[in-house]
């Protein structure tokens, strides 16, 4: 029995042991190899030996929802006209009708005004429809892409503007 008491002291003597050689090493090691540097990029390889590898696999710190495409106002436009407008760089200003025809006044980035018919082209959709308070587009997806056309309908007036 004492000898079994014995055994244990002793192995938990060697476990104390080994903890304490590798608490020693860890401190042991310069500041800077445990600090990550400012501005360094997820996914990088760390400078020093022993830094991650992805293998090819996602970062998982990068998100997996879509960014929104669009233009930025220094960003140069294709083309001219209404057709060089996504449909997120318009604004429905106006709708009028004549006769049986509704036509809307769309007011691009650009501030100036395009008239648009059902069936008009822009730079990523088309214009659906078109009645008294709205404009619905179908925004057309990216070449190559399995995803779904969307409507997306735009208003003439704000919707607080409505309900007063």
């Amino acid at each position: 029995m004492r000898g079994m008491k014995i055994m244990k002291q002793v192995r938990g003597m060697k476990t104390l042991a080994i903890g304490s050689v590798a608490l020693a090493a860890i401190l042991a090691t310069p500041v800077s190899a445990q600090q990550i540097k400012v501005g360094a990029k997820v996914g990088e390889a760390a400078p020093s030996a022993g830094g991650y590898d992805s293998r090819g696999h996602r970062d998982p710190f990068v998100s997996l929802i879509a960014t929104r495409r669009g233009t930025t106002p220094s960003a140069p436009r294709v083309g001219t006209g209404l057709g060089s407008f996504l449909i997120t760089d318009v604004k429905v200003s106006g709708i009028v009708k004549k006769g049986d025809t509704w036509m809307a006044i769309l007011e691009g980035m650009d501030k100036q005004s395009y008239v648009a018919k059902v069936k008009d082209r822009l730079a990523d959709g088309v214009v659906k429809s078109i009645d008294a308070t709205s404009v619905v587009f179908i925004e057309s997806g990216e070449p190559g892409s399995f995803a779904r056309p969307r409507e997306i309908r735009k208003l003439l007036r704000a919707v607080d503007e409505v309900n007063r």
